[in-house]
């Protein structure tokens, strides 16, 4: 039972039913005969009208409801959109129609769309969320929904579908709720320690090895005592880049459904990190040839991740240049998704060509692209979808191990598909691979 406080309804004559006014009629019919027999029958007769009047005057300004169908003097139901914009999440009103009659900004902005009255299959086509307004417009029921959206990244959402009765109306109210944080999470979580241990075996095997070796035959001998403790340390080192490899991609992929909004020029980045890598490429005699642009070359990316992006190439590269070699960088603005992809990742006639990340269509974007080739053995055909993936190496297919994590391309992956951008590898054996990867440009302020 509900109590409403609400004002009296104002008496419409036009609307009276036929049957009110013949028992109007019929009552001013024995006021009249009542006038004409007994005064003191009439004047009752009018005190008991009057005290009915009165009564009934009193009982609408406190309707006992038994359901709030039974309300009235309320308002319709697109009036309460700006309740709805109180909503941190995306939310939704249906109508039984299935039509959209109220929704907040949180919606429109993620669900791109701006017109009230268009149909809720326009915007969302997910079947059970679909079955779920319908049986909360129909039947009054409430339910929840989780659901995936394929994109560039996965989005995971869970709606809530509850009925909204509003005076004579039906509706239903649609908040959604991204749980691609969570779900991310869970997954990162069960990646990394199924990655980890599988990973850390061979470097453990190897120290447990040469540990058992130290303690039995070569106890006594220098030489080999000291060659062993080499090799020590290399698994050792092998074991921590291991673990910051990892330990990157998770935080990399904990974030990868939200894109950055930071601005970042990548000429400056790249830059810097050539500058950085001075030493090891003095060491290996091998020349670094940057091509960018004087101006400042403005991307939408956060700064580090960039940084990351570039200096992963670049030490792919410089892992599979011979000594005396060189590695060739070129930072451009270009235009839109097709031109950036033909001019960053199509300058080898015979090469083969593999798009590893292709960020979504959209009109009115420009990119801008680093390309970094390398002089080293090349790739083959069969191997180019593969790279990318976490540790995949090619010399591990090939019986060549050059070392390594098996991880750079993969973070490069993961960063670039935060950016929403692409990720291209040109590579043709006896010549070399060169790896693209482009970013959106930002605006100009």
């Amino acid at each position: 039972m509900v109590m409403n406080r609400l004002a009296p309804p104002r008496l419409r004559l036009d609307r009276l039913p036929a049957a009110t006014w013949a028992a109007a009629g019929l009552a001013v019919l024995a006021a009249f005969l009542a006038f004409t027999t007994s005064l003191s029958a009439a004047v009752l007769m009018v005190l008991a009208g009057a005290a009915s009047y009165w009564a009934l005057r009193e009982r609408q300004r406190f309707v006992i409801s038994s359901s709030p169908g039974d309300q009235i003097g309320l308002i319709d139901l697109g009036q309460l959109t700006p309740l709805l914009e109180a909503l941190p999440d995306p939310a939704l009103l249906i109508d039984a129609e299935s039509r959209i009659v109220g929704s907040n900004a949180a919606a429109r902005r993620q669900m791109h769309f701006e017109a009230r009255g268009q149909f809720l299959t326009s915007i969302l086509r997910h079947p059970d969320v679909l079955e779920a307004v319908h049986a909360a417009v129909r039947e009054g029921a409430t339910g929840a929904v989780e659901y995936e959206t394929p994109a560039q990244v996965d989005r995971h959402t869970r709606c809530y579908v509850a009925p909204v009765t509003w005076g004579a109306d039906r509706a239903a109210m649609l908040v959604f709720h991204d749980q691609t944080a969570r779900i991310s999470t869970e997954r990162m979580r069960a990646d990394f320690l199924a990655n980890a241990s599988h990973e850390l075996r061979t470097p453990l095997a190897s120290l447990t090895l040469l540990i058992e070796t130290l303690a039995g035959p070569a106890r006594d001998d220098a030489a080999d005592r000291d060659r062993f403790l080499g090799m020590m340390q290399i698994q050792a080192d092998r074991m921590r880049r291991l673990i910051d490899d990892l330990l990157s991609l998770s935080r990399i992929e904990l974030d990868e459904h939200v894109p950055p909004s930071d601005r970042a020029d990548l000429a400056a980045v790249a830059r810097e990190v050539a500058d950085s890598l001075s030493p090891l490429l003095k060491e290996r005699k091998i020349n670094l040839d940057l091509n960018a642009p004087a101006t400042p070359v403005r991307v939408v990316g956060e700064r580090f991740q960039l940084a990351q992006v570039v200096q992963n190439l670049v030490d792919n590269a410089v892992k599979y240049t011979p000594d005396g070699g060189a590695v060739r960088m070129e930072i451009a603005a270009s235009g839109d998704r097709e031109e950036t992809s033909a001019q960053a990742g199509r300058r080898w006639e015979e090469a083969g060509r593999v798009a590893l990340l292709t960020p979504a269509a959209a009109a009115n974007r420009s990119y801008a692209f680093i390309r970094v080739e390398d002089a080293g053995p090349g790739v083959a055909k069969r191997f180019l979808p593969r790279l990318g993936e976490r540790f995949f190496r090619v010399e591990r297919e090939t019986g060549s191990e050059r070392g390594g994590t098996g991880l750079g391309l993969a973070i490069v992956k993961h960063i670039v598909n935060r950016h929403r951008g692409g990720f291209l590898v040109e590579s043709q054996p006896g010549r070399g691979s060169a790896f693209a990867a482009y970013v959106e440009l930002a605006e100009e302020d």
